[in-house]
């Protein structure tokens, strides 16, 4: 971690995805979201002060003294993006290979949660595993929670429209899909290594710790790139139409490897030194 940039004072507007930064913006500057804030951030307490309890009672607490280089990995990930303080991480016993944070800090003054399940950290290399972390603190440094469920309200009175509902609805799936590229580039931000990040997904999408290659699984995305561009676009326009929580899996690491390639990221990182 001693040779990777700390990002001193960086804001999460600048790494978002362009349209997870152009509706977080809109949002925030919307008249009703004021009152709106305070009843999610809430609602979303009550989740949390459950989940926490929940965890305590049936995970395990990653501290100086369980599962140390875990937490080490925590400490180094929220230095780097300059985090408010270092969200407390549960180990979770499951077969499935996953992380997931509740997205936003809390207003009671406890640190926000981060979860792992054991068969990631059985999958995934250390710096793989701080790559998914970064990921999720991408999620909480953006405060994902917060502003997509303002959006969901703000689309709320549209959706019983015909034509500007699904309109509405298919911008908050691509939101969905671009908050999850924002993370990517969080996770990039921490490890300050493509490979690295991209090795992290190649695993979660293969299901196994056997595909080691990420060069080919980044040549893999550019080959979708390109044959999609020149497919039928019946074929693009019904691809476009699936309902995701995410985005395919070639697709976030093509947009991880432009994002490495960029400006925009050699700017961070330069402007920290």
């Amino acid at each position: 971690a001693s040779s990777r940039i700390s990002l001193k004072g960086i804001d999460a507007s600048q790494f978002r995805h362009p349209l997870d930064r152009d509706l977080t913006s809109f949002v925030q500057n919307a008249p009703f979201t004021g009152l709106a804030e305070e009843a999610i951030r809430a609602s979303l307490s009550l989740v949390e002060q459950g989940t926490r309890l929940d965890l305590l009672s049936s995970a395990v607490q990653v501290s100086p003294q369980q599962m140390p280089e875990l937490y080490k990995s925590m400490e180094d990930a929220s230095r780097i993006l300059d985090m408010d303080v270092v969200p407390e991480l549960y180990v979770q016993s499951s077969s499935q290979a996953n992380a997931f944070t509740l997205a936003l800090q809390g207003r009671d003054n406890k640190p926000p949660i981060v979860v792992v399940t054991s068969a990631l950290l059985d999958r995934c290399t250390d710096d793989e595993i701080e790559a998914i972390i970064g990921h999720e603190l991408g999620h909480l440094k953006c405060s994902h929670s917060l502003y997509l469920s303002l959006g969901g309200l703000a689309s709320a009175p549209l959706r019983g429209l015909p034509l500007l509902g699904s309109q509405a609805e298919q911008l908050l799936q691509e939101w969905r899909l671009a908050a999850e590229y924002s993370c990517d580039r969080a996770a990039l931000l921490v490890t300050q290594d493509v490979n690295v990040v991209a090795g992290a997904m190649l695993k979660l999408f293969a299901g196994t710790s056997r595909a080691t290659n990420t060069q080919a699984f980044i040549d893999q995305s550019k080959e979708y790139e390109k044959l999609l561009k020149d497919a039928n676009p019946i074929v693009r326009a019904a691809i476009r139409m699936q309902q995701r929580t995410h985005p395919l899996p070639v697709k976030r690491v093509a947009e991880l490897e432009t994002w490495f390639n960029s400006d925009e990221y050699r700017s961070i990182l330069q402007n920290s030194e």
